[in-house]
């Protein structure tokens, strides 16, 4: 079980798409000659409506009982900075690590990953510091909810495009020309074995 949106989770997608035969095969040629990678935006993550004691029992695995009783109540968008080392040292590394995920990748209540797309694979991922941070040839932007559903496979990117989930940044032909590819990605996701964060 892979909790989203993480670094471990993209780490997991970028593994799948590479073992993926049918993604190397529907992705050829996609990125050569033209800037492949995207920008996943997640926007409207609900950080600052949620505490820790609404994390799912995968994020809190492993914390002691009583710890969990004091920090419950804690909003999550103020546990980094409200966790000090005195508490965070008696946490699971999971769990600490997590505490760095939320203050370092959600800003502003977006969550912006970076998904380096090459020739029918993936070369790259990682979680950005904002929407500046890299140049990028294509940009998918929606709420939680809607990369929730694509995630737990309930909607397929292009659909989601082409309904207005979806905002996309960058040539939506050369989308469409690689359209089996584009539904692989959300396949791909779906078969993660996901736990939702929020």
């Amino acid at each position: 079980m892979v909790l989203y949106p993480t670094e471990q989770w993209l780490t997991e997608y970028k593994r799948r798409m590479n073992a993926n035969e049918r993604l190397d095969a529907a992705g050829t040629g996609w990125g050569v000659d033209f800037d492949g990678s995207f920008r996943f935006e997640i926007t409207d993550v609900p950080i600052e409506r949620k505490a820790i004691g609404d994390l799912p029992e995968a994020a809190l695995k492993g914390v002691p009982d009583h710890l969990r009783e004091q920090l419950s109540d804690i909003p999550l968008d103020e546990a980094p900075s409200l966790i000090d080392e005195s508490v965070r040292r008696h946490l699971p590394d999971r769990s600490r690590d997590l505490l760095e995920q939320l203050d370092a990748h959600i800003v502003d209540g977006n969550v912006y990953a970076l998904v380096g797309l090459y020739d029918g694979g993936c070369e790259e991922v990682d979680i950005l510091s904002g929407r500046d941070e890299r140049d990028v040839g294509f940009v998918l932007r929606g709420t939680y909810p809607t990369w929730q559903r694509i995630v737990d496979g309930e909607l397929a990117p292009i659909p989601a495009v082409m309904s207005g989930d979806l905002e996309i940044d960058g040539d939506m032909q050369q989308v469409l020309a690689y359209s089996d590819a584009t539904q692989l990605l959300g396949e791909i996701a779906s078969d993660i074995e996901t736990t939702h964060l929020f």
